[in-house]
């Protein structure tokens, strides 16, 4: 017969035994340093209530009730140094307590001692098991609640901490939130002066993407750098806003001193209103249409008004237009200029429907670089402010454009002569002259207000 080579250990030797991990040999030693409760704690209950401030930090949410099922087999006398405070229910008693399965209670003890809050005194049975006499264990096997005196400055420690953490986190979040209003309120006060918000639109989507995820986060840093990102934002689209008034408050130094044509009364509606639309209509149809208007010692025909600027004549249906069609013409250039209909509005209850018609035309002779960022309705927006005050003239505009057109056609003549012998020897002779755009002639003139 051959040799039968036996194993060192029996097989299933350790069957039915707990299996030990580190934290269970962490856990036993934490019973040997720990004697007695801690320095100013009297009762164990405060021991689970440092467990229970600490549990959200630490992960222990789902064991508390577990704890406060173990402390209930626990009295004060059992926490004096010399004595264990050991607890032996059976799970099918705190099953009963927790409204469970046994198996559950088992995966619960078993992740409470992984989680170094008690230690396991196994008997010789498997069982727990104890006894009481005078109130004081004479003997106990089963489950030791001694870790938690150990590990009772740890939870404070923990709670302390998470509670920062979560205080920074909430200020973070609100800053976060401060600085998307901020942009928000920008946009509004952006769209008030009618300047082209695209910038700021942009800025705004993507704060509101990170205010969003902001909510999500539970670490420090990440939120602070999502704040800080956010502040910078506001910051730069505050930077942007204040730039773009300076721009357009700018863009109307040409009509430095501007009179209203026709004063009108202050509405007293609110811009954009249902009243104050039927208002600005009912006014408007009592102005005058004549084919000629003055204009602060200059008198101005309709049909000269189109002839200096080009862009206007071009919404005009008829070739012998008043000041009724010039008028219309401007609503409809004014809408292609960007300008907002209830600042045209505005600027018809101001200024006069034949004097918001002027404005207009005066304003499509500008190149688009002319206003940089504030648009053709922040140009408008600042003769308004001027006409207010009294300092708008629309005259020198219009000598501007005068004058610069007289300096083309001496151009063309200039240059027809050169070129045309019959001129030269005196024999007239007949000049198409082909009118140059009101654009070029206000650029070429140095006169605009």
């Amino acid at each position: 017969m051959g040799i039968v080579e036996t194993p060192a250990f029996p097989r299933g030797m350790t069957r039915g035994l707990r299996k030990l991990t580190t934290n269970h040999l962490l856990a036993a030693r934490l019973v040997e340093q720990a004697r007695g409760l801690p320095p100013g704690i009297r009762h164990p209950n405060q021991l689970l209530a440092a467990m229970r401030r600490a549990a959200p930090y630490l992960g222990y949410n789902r064991l508390l009730p577990l704890m406060e099922a173990l402390f209930r087999w626990t009295q004060p006398q059992d926490w004096e140094p010399g004595a264990e405070p050991i607890v032996w229910p059976s799970n099918d008693e705190l099953a009963l307590v927790l409204d469970c399965s046994e198996r559950h209670v088992s995966r619960l003890i078993a992740a409470a001692i992984e989680a170094r809050l008690i230690v396991a005194r196994d008997g010789a049975d498997r069982r727990r098991r104890g006894f009481r006499q005078d109130g004081r264990i004479v003997w106990a096997w089963g489950l030791n609640l001694r870790p938690m005196a150990a590990r009772h400055a740890d939870f404070l420690h923990a709670a302390e901490e998470g509670e920062r953490v979560r205080r920074r986190c909430r200020e973070l979040r609100r800053e976060a939130g401060m600085a998307r209003q901020f942009l928000a309120q920008l946009l509004e006060l952006a769209h008030e002066h009618g300047l082209p918000a695209l910038p700021l639109e942009e800025r705004l989507h993507a704060a509101r993407q990170q205010a969003g995820e902001a909510r999500r986060i539970e670490d420090p840093e990440r939120l602070e750098n999502l704040a800080a990102a956010l502040r910078a934002s506001a910051a730069a689209g505050r930077a942007w806003l204040e730039q773009a008034v300076k721009n357009a408050e700018m863009s109307g130094s040409g009509d430095t001193v501007v009179r209203p044509i026709i004063p009108t009364n202050k509405p007293t509606e609110p811009e954009g209103s249902i009243v104050a639309a039927r208002e600005a209509t009912a006014a408007l149809a009592l102005l005058p249409m004549e084919a000629e208007v003055p204009v602060e010692g200059t008198r101005l025909f309709a049909k000269e008004m189109a002839r200096l600027a080009p862009r206007l004549g071009d919404y005009l249906a008829t070739r012998h237009p008043d000041w009724g069609d010039i008028a219309d013409a401007a609503a409809a250039l004014s809408r292609h200029l960007g300008v907002p209909r209830t600042l045209y509005g505005e600027a018809c209850r101001a200024l006069g429907r034949p004097g918001a018609a002027v404005a207009i035309a005066i304003i499509s002779t500008k190149p688009a670089e002319y206003f940089h960022s504030c648009g053709a309705g922040g140009y408008l927006r600042g003769m308004l402010r001027r006409a207010g005050q009294g300092q708008l003239h629309l005259e020198r505009s219009i000598h501007g454009l005068r004058d610069a057109e007289r300096r083309r056609r001496l151009q063309l003549t200039a240059v027809n002569s050169a070129a045309s012998p019959d001129l030269a020897s005196g024999q007239r002779r007949k000049v198409r002259y082909c009118g140059e755009s009101a654009f070029t002639a206000a650029s070429a003139s140095g006169n605009h207000g």
